[in-house]
């Protein structure tokens, strides 16, 4: 399934639903990219500018693929 993201809302909700549908808590993928659990709430509701190291391995975690695509 793909999704485009526009704005930080999106990225966090796609990041959200893919965490809750696989049963990872907040806490756990915030040990796991070297976050606190305050942090990863920020990024899931668009509340934070997100590194692209920490999506990177937020992306590992949570088993998502990131695209990068050039508009013509």
């Amino acid at each position: 399934m793909k999704k485009e993201v526009r704005n930080n809302q999106g990225l966090g909700k796609i990041l959200k639903e893919r965490r809750e549908k696989l049963g990872i808590t907040q806490k756990e993928l915030a040990d796991f990219c070297d976050l606190s659990h305050n942090g990863i709430s920020r990024i899931e509701i668009g509340n934070s500018d997100i590194k692209l190291s920490t999506l990177l391995k937020m992306s590992k975690i949570i088993g998502i693929n990131l695209i990068i695509e050039a508009e013509d």
